[in-house]
């Protein structure tokens, strides 16, 4: 018995450790680490085309690629394999610079004769990674409120910062480190008096000033209420977001442009994505619902590409895309819900299961990790391997099964070595290694 409960203790904490070290150092040394597959739609060819990389090398892929990248494809919906010129010269948007270098542009499409600055000026990309979520990253402290009308012609950060408690909009000096007593009481004032219930439930912002111009900040109140403040002359000015019934924000996107047209997009409880219109400089912004199929904001991210005559959507997880395209609305007709031209779904090269993957599942019948693509939280996590019931198991009973062996031939088998058999048999070759030093140790 004394020597069980040191070696337990023991043997269980080198468990841990080695479930975090062992399966990163196989996937380092034998998997090819591989991006999120490139999506986009095509306003040539007028449909999804797309880029990847793959793990080994593509035949098909190898022709095309003039004898070297043969492991990254350019392909279409169709399956049709694509040369890099090709597969630039379908997304003009995306490659308007090399276009541009090829004599290329002006660009004749649809009826219309774009330049290159029609297409720097509407093309815009928006993205929620599903980690950037409230609860999914860790919390915010102070953050700043620019100055809308700054008095010259860059933006400048403030020299305080703001949070949201439980009662106020507190302000701090970020030179003397000491609450600035009637900031704090002037945007809480301005608040209150717009209906503003405390505590916030979130922030959204665009907290820095390499951007065109300031389009404020967006606050939720603790009634879901949806809330513009902006900073003018340092004094507050604050209006309410008019939201559809039942609608509750969860997360607001601000991004702004030259252009002045979308200011954003705000998600909310019902996993939908509303477009952010601005309207004139002292209105609030228009809501535009985007019909987003499939969309799941807590493993997915989206992204949002605006050009000069579509506006692309794709949502992702770890191993699938869906695509949608929409046609952006012109002048001031907005309709009641913004629906898809054309949809696609993809299977990324990424989530394609080689051997290495299959040994991997089987050898390691779970993982510990501190990271996830969907979190930005540095959290530990124990994950059972994908292989479990058809690979790890069997390999952990037959693993303590050889363990036992041992053992009753040593006449060892008795007390607490059941214990230790039992560990083999529960985490496989992660207790059987401490186990077997420690025995030669002893």
């Amino acid at each position: 018995m004394n020597r069980t409960l040191p070696m337990c203790c023991l043997t269980i904490l080198s468990i841990l450790v080695l479930a975090w070290v062992l399966p990163l150092l196989y996937d380092t040394a034998l998997l090819k680490s591989l991006d999120r597959t490139h999506y986009f739609y095509s306003p040539v060819l007028k449909k999804f085309i797309y880029t990847e990389q793959t793990h080994a090398s593509d035949p098909q892929a190898a022709q095309k690629a003039d004898g070297h990248h043969a492991d990254i494809v350019y392909k279409d919906e169709d399956g049709n394999y694509h040369d890099r010129l090709a597969f630039e010269a379908a997304l003009p948007f995306i490659y308007f610079r090399n276009m541009e270098m090829r004599g290329l542009l002006p660009l004749q499409l649809d009826g219309n004769t774009l330049q290159r600055a029609d297409i720097e000026r509407a093309r815009r990309v928006l993205e929620l990674p599903a980690r950037h979520l409230d609860g999914k990253r860790p919390p915010r402290g102070y953050l700043p409120l620019i100055e809308a009308r700054p008095g010259q012609v860059a933006l400048l950060y403030p020299a305080d910062r703001f949070c949201l408690t439980e009662k106020e909009m507190r302000f701090l000096n970020a030179d003397t480190m000491r609450i600035d007593p009637e900031l704090t009481r002037r945007f809480t004032a301005a608040l209150r008096e717009a209906g503003f219930s405390f505590p916030a439930r979130h922030v959204g912002g665009n907290f820095t000033t390499f951007k065109p111009h300031e389009g404020g900040i967006y606050l939720v109140d603790q009634r879901n209420a949806l809330f513009h403040l902006l900073r003018r002359n340092n004094r507050p000015q604050v209006r309410r977001v008019m939201l559809p019934q039942g609608v509750a924000p969860r997360h607001v996107l601000v991004s702004e442009s030259r252009e002045r047209i979308w200011g954003g997009m705000m998600l909310d409880w019902q996993n939908r994505i509303w477009l952010m219109r601005e309207g004139k400089e002292e209105s609030v912004p228009q809501l535009l619902p985007l019909s987003l199929p499939h969309y799941d904001p807590e493993t997915m991210d989206c992204k949002l590409i605006f050009d000069p005559l579509y506006l692309t959507a794709i949502v992702s997880d770890e191993s699938r895309l869906y695509a949608s395209v929409y046609a952006l609305p012109q002048g001031d007709d907005m309709p009641a819900t913004l629906l898809p031209l054309r949809t696609a779904m993809h299977h990324m090269s990424r989530d394609k299961r080689i051997w290495t993957h299959h040994v991997g599942e089987t050898l390691f019948p779970f993982r510990v990790v501190f990271s996830r693509e969907d979190s930005a939280l540095r959290t530990p996590e124990i994950l059972p391997s994908p292989g479990w019931l058809s690979g790890a198991f069997p390999l952990c009973l037959l693993l303590g099964a050889g363990y036992a062996a041992r053992l009753y031939r040593r006449r060892e088998l008795t007390g607490g070595r059941w214990l230790e058999t039992g560990l083999v048999a529960a985490a496989g070759i992660y207790a059987l290694i401490p186990l077997l030093l420690l025995d030669e140790r002893s």
